[in-house]
């Protein structure tokens, strides 16, 4: 599908001019992965996940630029080139700022918001890459958003994304996080991509200015989705060392010892709020046990939560679900999804293709897990 997301396409191949092409796509890949094209449809959707069980849906407006560095190329669809200075207002920001603030406002209660900064287009992505200060616009709009996130008690995760970008965006992060985690618990969180080799030593150094700085760190904790498009020697070597890290930085989280952090002797650990996001059980559920275990012998821990994305790992969500069926209150468990016309996900759809090549062995499992919940529902309905 990445062919899709490339300039220059034939007819054949251009979903804005060939409709065969746009509703194939569209009906293969954009309704199973996608919330919807307008306010409606995410709102349905959003409402489908709430009748399941789920606390919530963590929605992102779909617009971002991926840097690939194989190809040396900066992909960004339906972003506007722009050529005027720092200073000047960037149609870019406000379509951005506008598209995020449309995205909070189809939000019901439980669900969270999620942000790509590169969507607000060259004029960030260019200060992202520089390392430079934000235009004043694009903060200012930050600001904005994260003013109406805690009015309407909505969390706001912020993705992460190219590693061209992410040091700058990481550095926002915590800059929110200092303004806004500051009342015990996390309105901001950052997300810390556990097949990064550089990903263990970057937490431990937030975890000190979370320390420092006495806020709360928001810690949302993904494997990583840019395989395809970043440099290869940042990533680790295998898919085990990758469960490895993730396992590494979940359980060290749950147990408040993370590095040097935590240990007998060494710095306290920080107010720390966990979220999980992950497709592999043993991760997912051996974390929750863990959690479980250290809340039942009254140990330290950190206030975890939960989220699969839309179309992938339904058994691993039906199945934390059905744990706090049999179990009492269960834990948070979200859906991920995005929203946004279908060339706007053009992106993120190639990532889901990409991650779907590898889960192949999960269908199985996946349709055992819907057989098993339709049947639950079933019984539901009928009187005893």
């Amino acid at each position: 599908m990445d062919f899709l997301t490339q300039p220059n396409r034939s007819f054949l191949f251009d979903i804005n001019r060939n409709k065969l092409l746009a509703w194939i796509v569209r009906r293969v890949a954009y309704r199973h992965f996608c919330a919807g094209e307008s306010g409606s449809e995410v709102r349905q959707t959003l409402k489908r996940f709430k009748t399941m069980g789920f606390r919530g849906t963590i929605v992102t407006y779909a617009r971002e630029t991926v840097f690939d560095c194989n190809k040396k190329d900066v992909q960004g669809v339906g972003i506007e080139s722009f050529a005027g200075k720092a200073t000047d207002l960037c149609p870019n920001i406000r379509s951005w700022r506008n598209g995020v603030l449309e995205t909070i406002d189809m939000l019901g209660q439980g669900d969270q918001l999620a942000v790509k900064f590169t969507g607000a287009g060259p004029l960030v992505t260019d200060a992202l890459a520089a390392g430079q200060p934000l235009p004043k616009q694009m903060s200012d709009a930050l600001i904005a958003i994260s003013d109406e996130c805690k009015q309407r008690q909505v969390r706001l995760l912020i993705d992460a994304e190219s590693q061209l970008y992410q040091h700058a965006i990481a550095k926002a992060g915590l800059d929110l996080m200092k303004l806004y985690n500051r009342d015990g618990h996390a309105l901001i969180y950052s997300t810390y991509q556990a097949y990064l080799k550089s990903t263990p030593p970057a937490i431990e150094s937030h975890l000190i200015a979370a320390l420092e700085g006495k806020f709360t760190l928001g810690l949302k904790l993904v494997r990583g989705a840019y395989l395809a498009t970043e440099k290869r020697s940042l990533i680790h070597d295998t898919k085990r060392d990758t469960d490895n890290a993730y396992n590494a930085i979940a359980h060290g989280a749950l147990c408040k010892h993370i590095g040097s952090i935590g240990a007998e002797g060494g710095r306290p650990f920080p107010s720390v709020n966990l979220m999980l996001c992950g497709h592999n059980k043993e991760s997912v559920f051996g974390s929750y046990a863990l959690h479980q275990q250290r809340l039942l012998h009254g140990l330290p821990t950190v206030p975890l939560g939960f989220a699969q994305l839309q179309g992938m790992s339904d058994e691993i969500s039906f199945g934390l679900l059905q744990l706090g069926q049999r179990q009492g209150p269960g834990p948070d468990v979200y859906k991920c999804s995005t929203w946004g016309t279908l060339k706007e996900c053009l992106g993120y759809l190639t990532r889901r293709a990409l991650e779907n090549r590898d889960a192949a062995g999960r269908t199985v499992d996946e349709y055992r897990a819907l057989k098993m919940e339709a049947k639950r529902r079933l019984r539901s309905l009928i009187p005893l």
